[in-house]
């Protein structure tokens, strides 16, 4: 994280949030649950609405303290269901998955490092798989930051080039994050791979 405030107070401080409106819709569409990756899964919140619906999913976290909080959320009863993997994206493998979900997560990549990510997720994913999640604008706050993955609309939507683009919102508009008042500049992205992919090995 490049600001003054930790990980651990940004756990805390959405410990109480809702599982994110745009998963829970997506979840919605299908007939019955897949596989999941939930990459930069934090304490898990959106994972455990994942276990929930009977997807199996794999959560990765660079951080060692929101795998413990996810573990610790998630009950029992769905755990043989759950896979935890404590890992930089930068350096994860990750498994083949019906649906990957990188909510407030990607911004952090390292930015020289990003298309090796980013070609990995799309790797992961199977036909018709989807990515949920966001990526930051080049107008956000920590948009200048060296250690960032930022990105104009433009390059943005580049991403997605031959994919099915489901859903791409922009949001630009002054802001609260854990370190306090900023101005937010997000595309908030659902797609679909290319009917041409294939699911990587796990």
């Amino acid at each position: 994280m490049t600001h003054d405030p930790t990980w651990s107070d940004y756990y805390e401080q959405n410990e109480g949030r809702e599982p994110r409106d745009r998963l829970v819709e997506i979840l919605a569409t299908y007939r019955e649950p897949g596989r999941a990756v939930d990459l930069g899964c934090g304490a898990g919140i959106d994972t455990l609405a994942m276990l929930a619906r009977g997807w199996r999913v794999c959560a990765i976290d660079a951080e060692d303290e929101a795998i413990r909080r996810l573990r610790a959320r998630v009950p029992s009863e769905l755990r043989d269901r759950l896979e935890t993997r404590v890992s930089p994206m930068e350096e994860v493998a990750l498994p083949s998955a019906d649906l990957l979900h990188a909510s407030f997560s990607l911004f952090f990549c390292d930015p020289e490092r990003f298309a090796d990510v980013w070609r990995r997720i799309g790797s992961s994913l199977g036909v018709g798989g989807r990515f949920v999640g966001e990526l930051l604008g080049d107008r956000d706050t920590w948009a200048p930051e060296a250690d960032i993955s930022a990105f104009t609309e433009a390059q943005a939507r580049a991403l997605f080039d031959g994919w099915e683009l489901e859903r791409f919102e922009e949001e630009d508009e002054d802001g609260e994050a854990c370190s306090g008042p900023k101005h937010w500049h997000l595309f908030h992205v659902v797609a679909r791979t290319p009917a041409g992919n294939r699911r990587a090995p796990a």
